[in-house]
């Protein structure tokens, strides 16, 4: 090799380093159960969450962002870019279940790895507690957190080990300093390359069991008390990153996994939404969402488009400069127009389906099948029955049925979901599984004394 080849090489080389550190620093803070209006810049009394606030003051936010009404189909859309349905599971993975992400799922972790991203993932999982579905196995350089499902004794771990046994709940405060230092190890770490955090908060899931010093810190009960917690995890994530002077081209995204639960005492708020977690109405599917990314994103904007975590993956890979898969359907699209502030001619999406259950299309919103209010013990509360339609422009708590003023909208709209199920049935894919005979003997002898 001579030095003009020599020199060439490292020409290319800096280059190439130069391309990645100017890709943007991503941090997603997911939380667990936080409803539309549990946030004080979308209304909420009785507890305040200025960091959280700073994000959508200084950034972007997502009126009408979807996710699914529980925790696991939530987490697997935003891991395959896809209704978790199409991903081969709409339900809980519940502990012990011998289901998980499928190893054949090309992740959203896995993808910006592709584009140099070291990745990281800190909290609740819910996507299979077998060692086949560890993260650090779905492209995730580092894990600290819950992979499974248990609420008297559980694994902590740290990347494929257990780190800590521990009794109790993952809710409880005590976790929050280890997972937030967690997370900012991850980002110190990983200040001088592009890097993506996914930090997963198992708050504020019941059981609210707030850390010490924000134990009666609100005037809304120990729910509050958790908010103002989650609230104080942010802000240090933010400080961090202002700290390390890289704020300025991270994308900060903040969002939850379905609405609140209403069948407990004290209960968050959807507000002026319907209802809540494990309801398809809005309360239990629209959850609040905002981006701040000081580089792109114009400070106090709003998107009033339909947008869901579903469009994150194929956001995020066009952001890494990765091509998303070409052998599989997804359900997501880029919505990386939005954030810069593109004029589009059209919206990325006209509609948010839910196969068999409700059609949002525009401003219209169609209860295909019954819906039921979420949670049991609420007494009786009125659901929806199948055809009732209900204009979200002018009723955006589903208030009123109009059906009858458009019964050409309802037929629509039921084309919408037939022609998606049929989609569905010939373009989805299989849940990960693993056989029965994985279970330690352990397990199966408690599992059988308690059915006994």
């Amino acid at each position: 090799m001579n030095a003009k080849q020599f020199y060439f090489i490292v020409f290319i080389f800096i280059s190439l380093q130069v391309l990645a550190t100017n890709k943007p620093n991503i941090v997603f803070i997911l939380t667990d159960d936080q409803g539309y209006g549990d946030l004080s810049c979308m209304g909420a009394k009785g507890f305040k969450t200025p960091n959280i606030d700073k994000i959508a003051n200084e950034g972007m936010t997502f009126s009408d962002f979807y996710v699914h009404n529980r925790c696991s189909p939530t987490r697997l859309a935003f891991m395959t870019g896809s209704n978790a349905n199409r991903a081969g599971y709409g339900k809980v993975i519940y502990r012990h279940s011998h289901v998980g992400i499928n190893p054949d799922e090309i992740t959203v972790a896995e993808l910006l790895q592709q584009g140099g991203y070291k990745t990281g993932i800190v909290g609740k999982w819910h996507l299979g507690e077998w060692q086949k579905f560890n993260p650090t196995k779905h492209g995730f350089d580092y894990f600290y957190g819950f992979m499974d499902t248990g609420s008297k004794k559980f694994a902590l771990y740290e990347n494929d080990k257990v780190a800590e046994m521990i009794q109790g709940s993952k809710t409880d405060g005590k976790h929050s300093p280890k997972l937030l230092k967690a997370g900012i190890d991850f980002i110190t770490r990983n200040k001088e390359e592009p890097f993506f955090l996914f930090y997963s908060s198992p708050l504020p899931h019941t059981k609210w069991l707030p850390m010490e010093k924000f134990k009666g810190s609100s005037e809304h009960g120990t729910y509050g008390d958790v908010i103002q917690e989650i609230d104080w995890q942010v802000g240090e994530l933010l400080k961090t990153l202002d700290d390390l002077k890289i704020s300025e081209n991270t994308l900060v995204i903040f969002s939850s996994d379905n609405g609140p639960q209403l069948n407990v005492k004290g209960p968050g708020s959807a507000a002026p939404l319907r209802d809540g977690k494990w309801s398809n109405f809005e309360g239990g599917i629209r959850v609040p969402c905002f981006m701040r990314w000081p580089k792109t994103i114009k400070p106090g904007t709003m998107n009033k488009q339909i947008t869901s975590i579903f469009d994150l993956l194929p956001t995020f890979a066009e952001m890494a400069e990765v091509d998303i898969p070409s052998d599989r359907i997804l359900d997501g699209k880029s919505i990386l127009p939005y954030i810069k502030g593109e004029k589009l001619s059209s919206p990325v999406h006209d509609r948010f389906i839910v196969p068999g259950s409700t059609v949002r299309y525009k401003h219209w919103k169609l209860a295909y099948g019954k819906l039921k209010a979420g949670g049991s013990g609420r007494g009786n509360i009125p659901g929806a029955q199948p055809g009732e339609l209900f204009n979200l422009k002018e009723d955006i708590g589903e208030s009123t049925d109009v059906s009858k003023k458009h019964p050409e909208i309802v037929q629509e709209l039921k084309k919408m979901m037939l022609t998606y199920i049929n989609d569905l049935s010939k373009n989805s894919r299989k849940i990960g599984t693993v056989p029965a005979s994985e279970e330690s003997t352990k397990s199966k002898k408690k599992r059988k004394k308690k059915k006994d």
